[in-house]
């Protein structure tokens, strides 16, 4: 049995009780009590840390001089991806993991046998190999330089923040913050980036070279407006997303749409909800906005629309066509 069959069977079960007088859709999902969503555990957190000291890292570019009666300078020298690095005279030296100091002795003891009396001095051109990356539903994914000590909201806002889809109405975030994850050697760190945003030491942690934060968007996590609206529309669902907003997006009801009898239909297509919202009684100030919840269905019926029978009628056809995304 298809999904839609589910969810016709569903809703008519549902209806053959509420065709007359249909529950008032709770404000909150939370006050819903057939509804419930699956909670995201918050991390504990880490312990605060102080910075740790600078070690060399593949792809680090560094440059060398040496005081002596023979100088030598070199401009740019770059720890290559196996940790080693290849100067005039000393050969292949492994440096990756070092402190700029070590890898001076590193390189002394080696040039030793061609300058007794010579000086090294290393330092950073450019800590190429101090890199982190960002991917997922943000402004600029991508890799960056972490030029000194950064935490995950110096990142964040390096990639220009959580992207964000600029609709008729308003400007709506399409990251998920609250499922957002810092990767560290392929594990989760346990920190929770909306925590450190709220500037919550143990979660805005610094980070080491190449973690990973992983944004991930509402996919899939959207609230459906259809029926006498001026244009239907897949809307992405967040936290706190209202009613209002979701009619506005859509650009408004049409000429025909009963204000008094807005549909909402929530939870399994298996097993659905058939709820009524009244806009003209939230314009006129007698009924607050309702926040949505995720895979929430908002159907706009006509005047005529006297039954849950005839809107279920009305709303399989439209479920099978997908809206147009925002």
């Amino acid at each position: 049995m298809s999904r839609f069959s589910l969810f016709l069977l569903g809703t008519l079960a549902l209806s053959s009780g509420c065709s007359a007088h249909l529950i008032p859709v709770p404000t909150r999902p939370a006050e819903d009590s057939g509804f419930t969503v699956e909670a995201i555990p918050e991390p504990a957190g880490m312990a605060p840390a102080a910075a740790p000291p600078f070690r060399l890292q593949p792809g680090d570019v560094l440059s060398l001089k040496t005081i002596s009666p023979a100088p030598l300078e070199v401009p740019r020298l770059s720890v290559d991806d196996a940790g080693f690095l290849h100067a005039p005279l000393t050969g292949a030296i492994e440096v990756a993991g070092t402190s700029l100091e070590e890898a001076e002795a590193l390189l002394q003891a080696r040039l030793r046998r061609y300058d007794r009396f010579g000086i090294v001095s290393l330092s950073v051109v450019e800590p190429a190999g101090h890199r982190a990356s960002v991917l997922g539903a943000v402004v600029r994914p991508g890799t960056y330089i972490l030029g000194g000590p950064t935490r995950v909201t110096e990142l964040l806002a390096m990639a220009g923040g959580v992207s964000r889809n600029d609709g008729d109405a308003e400007s709506v975030e399409l990251g998920d913050l609250d499922a957002a994850r810092v990767l560290r050697a392929g594990e989760p760190l346990p920190i929770s980036i909306p925590r450190a945003f709220a500037g919550d030491p143990r979660h805005n942690v610094l980070l080491a070279p190449r973690d990973v934060l992983f944004v991930p968007s509402f996919q899939g996590a959207a609230v459906r407006v259809l029926g006498e609206v001026k244009h239907s529309r897949l809307v992405p669902w967040r936290p706190g997303l209202r009613l209002s907003e979701v009619l506005a997006q859509a650009q408004g009801m049409t000429a025909e749409a009963d204000e008094a009898d807005v549909r909402v239909v929530r939870g399994p297509l298996s097993a659905p909800r058939l709820y009524r919202a009244s806009v003209r009684a939230l314009i006129q100030g007698r009924a607050t906005d309702v926040e949505l919840a995720r895979g929430d269905i908002v159907f706009v019926t006509k005047h005529w629309f006297a039954s849950a029978t005839d809107v279920i009628q009305r709303l399989i056809p439209l479920l099978i066509v997908p809206p147009v995304p925002l």
